[in-house]
């Protein structure tokens, strides 16, 4: 059995250090959310979720590099709630953002054994740059929050549900309209990256219909848009998962008060 163990991203032997799948300045920056969803186990757990399967290099150089701009990118635009019927611009430097998407979009697929081989063709761009990839492309939907339906007046509730979520998963086509095509997500508080990959040639217009402004591969973009969605409609399959309402409220439970 061939126990070599290399670096995901370079591949190169070495020593391998512990990768955040979030980044710690993220983590750090949204310390109101205090619990993290594992997609294969379909269960909330209250820890960092982390990997070791990166060199220091890599980890400590381009990867962290695209942690501290999507750190500088949270506190002017991200940190700020989409407010509905508002229109909000989303500036953002096209190489640097796709480059961190798919970084995290892969750090996720290795903990949860999904669309890693799919992933894992675009490590040398996410460490180095360059053309971006054509097959890929990223849409941006912006989330409001939602009225919070066990609030009355006078009660303790929150009024609205807000959009603070930090979530990346593959996200599943029942109907499948495009074989051999991978759709992601990736949401940082009310702003929810969707990424395609679709094999040359592959027409996914089929994809396109509900989603919202695509991202121009131009460098440094602008995108004007309103919210879309609220974050509990945009959350109904969470709310519908019997086994993921249920490893919440456990967790609730196991928490002091």
């Amino acid at each position: 059995m061939n126990s070599r163990r290399v670096c995901a991203y370079c591949g190169r032997d070495g020593p391998l250090t512990r990768e955040h799948i979030w980044p710690s300045g993220i983590i750090a920056r949204t310390k109101s959310i205090n619990t993290s969803y594992l997609g294969k186990l379909e269960k909330f757990i209250d820890a960092e979720l982390t990997i070791k399967d990166v060199c220091a290099s890599c980890n400590n150089g381009p990867l962290s590099a695209l942690d501290a701009y999507i750190c500088d990118l949270f506190d002017a635009q991200f940190s700020r709630p989409a407010v509905r019927r508002q229109a909000r611009t989303f500036v953002y430097d096209y190489d640097k953002l796709l480059r961190w998407l798919l970084k995290i979009s892969f750090n996720t697929a290795r903990a949860n054994d999904s669309d890693v081989a799919v992933l894992s063709s675009y490590t040398s761009f996410m460490l180095k740059g360059g053309a971006p990839p054509p097959e890929v492309q990223v849409h941006l939907e912006l989330v409001h929050a939602s009225p919070n339906p066990n609030w009355s007046p006078g009660s303790a509730a929150m009024k609205e549900i807000p959009a603070v979520s930090i979530r990346c998963a593959r996200v599943e086509m029942p109907e499948d309209p495009l074989p051999g095509t991978t759709l992601r997500l990736v949401a940082l508080y009310g702003f929810y990256f969707w990424i395609i990959i679709a094999p040359t040639g592959t027409e996914t217009t089929p994809l396109h219909h509900g989603l919202p402004g695509k991202l121009l591969p131009s460098g440094r973009g602008k995108l004007a848009l309103y919210p879309s969605r609220g974050m509990l409609e945009l959350h109904a399959d969470w709310v519908r998962n019997p086994r993921a309402s249920q490893s919440m409220r456990d967790l609730r439970v196991r928490r002091p008060c």
